[in-house]
């Protein structure tokens, strides 16, 4: 029998396999990456419908990866994260219980500013956790696996979707980011991806010493951004107010883009997703945003007729600068409000 239930609902029955579906997500800027008043980053984001990491894991007399090739760089990260979970949430498990069937059903695209590495960890520790019976929550999960260090949209996106901003960590302790707000993004609102598949995001070391190598972020910035989130941003989601949130987040991008030009080379990592962004911008679209590191862009329309409609103006506008452009794709989005589901395959106690 196969039991499809959100993530976290109570299982009664210890699974023979379990599959896992979880949304990727926008990182759309930090509250206070100055950190002046105990917390540090604070973050805003919302899951999305576009991207999904899906993937499946049974008891095996044999370990096996199969949806993916070994040379594949998610493979080695599967790997770790089995090893991690083994060496804290499954520490009791004996090894000759731990040998594990492993499928990928699909994957969202790798260092694109869309969460990757946290869905990837996020999917497989839960499904690891209800194979083995372990009560865990998403915040436990991430932890064991060393995810959420900075932000939690990641890890509410996986718990519930939806639009997400966290209060960040607590820099006087090991507490993982508190959520703060959990808003309805409206269901109409369609957000156009600008993907660049020519290149990645910072990531690993480059991106761990831009968080401590660049000058302090100004105090008043994170001020603004938090007056803007809070008395703006936030607001116009419960009034579906397309304008004014367009208008907080195109003005939380800058202040925050500005801080780590010098990390991903200008306000954007891709400047070709920066042209295609201004010229949305020109043709009247207020809300254009990258989301984390990138290179991804994104745009927000009223609809999802308006945003096919600006992959129409997009597409024609590439074409006639096919060399600059031929790399780049786009993608529309709505907000996923579901979060990450699991489909069991039961078997009795």
């Amino acid at each position: 029998m196969f039991v499809n239930s959100p993530v976290f609902a109570c299982q009664t029955t210890t699974p023979a396999l379990v599959r896992v579906r979880s949304p990727a997500r926008l990182h759309l800027g930090f509250l206070d990456l100055n950190g002046g008043l105990g917390r540090k980053f604070g973050s805003i984001g919302m899951a999305i419908d576009s991207h999904y990491t899906e993937l499946q894991v049974s008891r095996s007399a044999q370990s096996t990866i199969s949806g993916l090739t070994e040379s594949a760089p998610q493979y080695p990260r599967l790997l770790q994260i089995q090893s991690d979970f083994f060496a804290s949430l499954g520490q009791h498990i004996e090894a000759k219980d731990q040998t594990l069937s492993i499928h990928i059903h699909q994957l969202i695209p790798e260092h694109a500013g869309l969460g990757s590495g946290t869905q990837l960890a996020l999917s497989l520790g839960h499904a690891l956790c209800q194979l083995y019976g372990i009560d865990a929550t998403a915040e436990a999960i991430a932890q064991a696996l060393g995810r959420g260090k900075r932000s939690g949209i990641g890890i509410s996106s996986f718990e519930h979707g939806g639009f997400v901003i966290d209060a960040g960590i607590d820099s006087r302790s090991s507490s993982m980011p508190l959520t703060l707000m959990r808003l309805p993004f409206p269901s109409d609102w369609t957000v156009v991806l600008i993907f660049d598949n020519s290149q990645q995001g910072v990531h690993g070391s480059v991106e761990r010493s831009a968080f401590s190598d660049l000058p302090a972020f100004p105090r008043h910035a994170a001020e603004t951004i938090c007056h803007r989130t809070l008395m703006q941003l936030a607001p116009a989601l419960l009034s579906n107010n397309l304008d004014d949130f367009s208008e907080a987040v195109t003005e939380i991008q800058r202040l925050i883009g500005s801080h780590f030009a010098p990390i991903q080379g200008g306000q954007y990592a891709s400047a070709q997703v920066a042209k295609l962004l201004d010229y949305a911008h020109s043709l009247g679209f207020r809300g254009v945003a990258q989301s984390s590191w990138g290179p991804t862009g994104c745009i927000f329309t009223t609809n999802p007729k308006s945003a096919q409609a600006l992959i129409q103006q997009l597409t024609e506008y590439s074409a006639t600068r096919a060399d600059e452009f031929n790399h780049l794709s786009f993608v529309a989005a709505q907000c996923d409000t579901s979060g990450a589901m699991t489909t069991t395959k039961q078997q009795n106690i």
